[in-house]
């Protein structure tokens, strides 16, 4: 089954971050017309309904400082229809009727970024710090070392108890009872956002930056918690920014809700809880263009009619509904909330030219806003939504650029090497390295669009800041910089746990006159995904992955003393030279100590021996397919007579081909990790061995495994090397 929704544009607020969007229940019915409000960035609270197809605003309320987060809350056991906002540091009350009757300071060092509200408890969280209230009295608190992305509560069944979930970005879901940590789901991909049904508290749904969602079936013990992948991986990876459940094709049974990154909302069927097994099934699917930053089901239009209820990351608040439109054009209108001049417009997708001048208009009306919501200063800034994370799956780096306005052109430049991937509409230009410049590019926009998607491919062992300028249309005096933080060791992701207790290990052992808290200092600059700060529990080892070569690094420190171990031997190259380079401009003498195991040599080259000999069998495939391709045959006959490997690969002539034209970045890639690896393994012995790359090149080549090893290892027997250094 798939639904047929339409599209209704209602009202044009500020800028929007997720967890804007809330809709008042009806005390008559969940399919009877409800209000929403809708906090923006600039500090408004806007509350409407439609009335007669016209918006009717019942209360704007100006709060002051940027809105980090809306919630609905109430009495125990009666409907939650009271307004709680986040700002700063301080938690606001409204009725819905506009009336203010909260204004709590709840006195934390950071500003709210994530908010829960239920009943008597307020659950609110910096970047760091988790705080539970009950009736405004402080309850619990908990410091996380990892960026807690989101929070939730969860009211287990025939109990009083509440369990509090926090989506952390280093890859875990803490749970906390009473403020202290009961259990930690492990997670494959950073959290982004999670959402707890009303009527099922035992479940907990997770969104993810990899596009994943996951439900999880939480018991009163916490422990062997069921999960299972409601949105498995696909062609779509953009990040989840929102979810939502709701009943939206009355069949008595909930769907899920998600809104993406990169504008697309989606609708999946759920299975019933005795049939998990089913999976779920995708129902609705559309792309709006923008940032999705908050999506909700409930009835806002028409009395009877369900409908998805989205905000856009510019502001724009549109409905999904079920009811079949049959007004005419110019009888959809959208109010513009923002600014002094309530301004009705037209607009249709339909009609192309005129969405071009309305995307025009648009961009003029809100930087004339912006001009003069800022009388002191003389230009205002641009806001720019942007997310910069490595994908795990290619090994590249995926940019999202998204600005209030059309974009017209983005500059980048970087002072360390990089290979841009994306090649529509951007051009080269060379690097000026006396300027320490060392990637310059430009991207000029065809078309008018909001945001915009790079890829970028990286080096490990080259590190540096990515510089993008962001210009947008007609206003080149409002150019935003951005800098990104390329990390020496940039393809390492953080994980949990190594399976492989039979790892080859390379150890590089630092001891010095150093504070825990110096080194890791050292390590968040060096290595991606690094916790930012010394939480609960950081006498743990830490521990990464190579996302290419899929080798382990292992990370212990403490004041003094400092160990890590791989199986990769160019990470504990890049790490020796980073932080020895580190501990120089503090004067800290290091004492080094090293043990390089030559079985990971092998270990390694196994590990890649499958893309080796794929290359190897792409290219012999390759000059077969053009020597046969010159023979010119005619007729089917002549290909009959040919033998079944040479009919196969006439068959698969188009394969081939595309496989031939993507393989030589995949192929530099891997020899560019493997002659890397040779170098670092003879540095740790003083030998230059630069001048035989060309030798090592022609034998991968022609690979053979036990020749690569006996060309890697250079006849020696060692197994260690051991030596201290300054």
């Amino acid at each position: 089954m798939e639904l047929d929704l339409n599209k209704i544009e209602y009202v044009q607020v500020g800028l929007t971050t997720p967890n804007s969007l809330v809709l008042l229940p009806n005390p008559e019915g969940d399919r009877q017309k409800q209000r929403a409000a809708i906090a923006s960035q600039e500090g408004h609270i806007i509350v409407f309904s439609l009335k007669k197809n016209e918006v009717q605003v019942h209360f704007k309320t100006l709060v002051g400082p940027s809105i980090s987060a809306i919630k609905l809350g109430g009495t125990v056991n009666t409907l939650p229809d009271k307004i709680f906002v986040a700002a700063e540091n301080r938690v606001y009350g409204f009725n819905k009727r506009g009336k203010q009757f909260l204004a709590f300071d709840t006195n934390m060092t950071e500003n709210i970024k994530s908010m829960f509200v239920s009943g008597t408890d307020l659950l609110v969280c910096g970047n760091h710090v988790f705080n539970h209230y009950k009736d405004c009295v402080e309850h619990g608190t908990y410091l996380c070392g990892d960026t807690i992305v989101d929070v939730a509560g969860i009211y287990l069944p025939n109990s009083s108890r509440m369990i509090v979930a926090l989506a952390c970005s280093g890859r875990v879901i803490r749970l906390l009872e009473y403020s202290r940590l009961r259990s930690s789901l492990e997670l494959s991909s950073v959290p982004t956002t999670l959402h707890v049904p009303l009527k099922s508290f035992d479940k907990l749904y997770c969104g993810f930056a990899d596009g994943q969602v996951v439900v999880f079936q939480i018991n009163p013990m916490l422990v062997d918690i069921k999960r299972e992948v409601i949105v498995e991986l696909s062609e779509n990876r953009s990040a989840v920014t929102c979810l939502d459940t709701f009943d939206i094709t009355g069949d008595g049974k909930v769907e899920l809700l998600v809104g993406r990154r990169d504008g697309t909302v989606q609708i999946y069927s759920l299975p019933d809880d005795n049939d998990m097994d089913l999976g779920s099934a995708m129902i609705y699917q559309g792309n709006f263009g923008e940032s999705i930053s908050s999506i909700k089901g409930g009835c806002v239009r028409q009395n009877g009619y369900i409908e998805v209820v989205v905000t856009t990351y510019t502001g724009l608040v549109f409905g999904l509904s079920t009811q079949c439109i049959s007004q005419s054009f110019s009888d959809i209108k959208t109010m513009n909330l923002e600014g002094n001049n309530n301004i009705a417009v037209t607009h249709d997708d339909e009609y192309e030219e005129f969405g071009k001048h309305m995307a025009l208009a648009r961009d003029r009306q809100k930087a004339s806003a912006a001009i003069l919501s800022s009388p002191s200063s003389p230009m205002p800034g641009l806001h720019v939504n942007d997310q910069f994370m490595l994908n795990k799956d290619d090994g590249t780096y995926d940019l999202s650029i998204e600005i209030p306005l059309s974009i017209e052109v983005i500059m980048f430049q970087c002072d360390c090497p990089l290979d841009f991937i994306t090649k529509e509409n951007v051009e080269l230009r060379e690097p000026n390295v006396l300027e320490n410049i060392h990637f310059n590019a430009a991207y000029e926009a065809k078309s008018y669009k909001t945001r915009q998607d790079f890829k970028f491919r990286t080096v490990e062992g080259q590190y540096g800041i990515l510089q993008a300028f962001v210009t947008p249309v007609n206003n080149p005096s409002l150019v935003e910089l951005r800098r990104y933080e390329i990390k020496p060791l940039s393809l390492h992701i953080r994980i949990h746990r190594d399976l492989d207790n039979l790892r080859p290990f390379n150890t590089l052992s630092l001891k010095g006159n150093f504070s825990q808290a110096e080194m890791h200092s050292w390590l968040n600059n060096c290595i991606p995904e690094m916790p930012e700060r010394l939480g609960q529990g950081d006498g743990a080892p830490l521990l990464f992955k190579h996302v290419f070569a899929t080798t382990v690094l292992h990370c212990e420190f403490s004041k003094g003393v400092a160990e890590f171990k791989s199986d990769n031997l160019s990470t504990i190259s890049i790490l020796k030279e980073y932080l020895t380079k580190e501990a120089t401009k503090k004067r800290i003498k290091l004492e080094i100590s090293q043990y390089i195991n030559d079985l990971s040599i092998p270990h390694i080259i196994k590990i890649l021996e499958p893309l080796l000999i794929a290359h190897v069998v792409l290219r012999e495939d390759h000059k077969l397919l053009l020597a046969l391709l010159e023979c010119d045959f005619t007729t089917q006959e002549e290909i009959d007579i040919l033998s079944p490997e040479y009919q196969n690969i006439l068959n698969r002539e188009k394969e081939i081909l595309e496989a031939f034209k993507n393989d030589p970045p995949i192929t530099n890639r891997l020899y560019g990790f493997l002659t890397d690896l040779y170098i670092d393994r003879f540095k740790f012995k003083g030998i230059n061995v630069k001048t035989k790359i060309p030798m090592l090149i022609k034998l991968l080549e022609e690979y053979q495994y036990d020749t690569i090893v006996e060309f890697f290892l250079g006849g020696s027997g060692n197994k260690s090397n051991e030596n201290s250094i300054e």
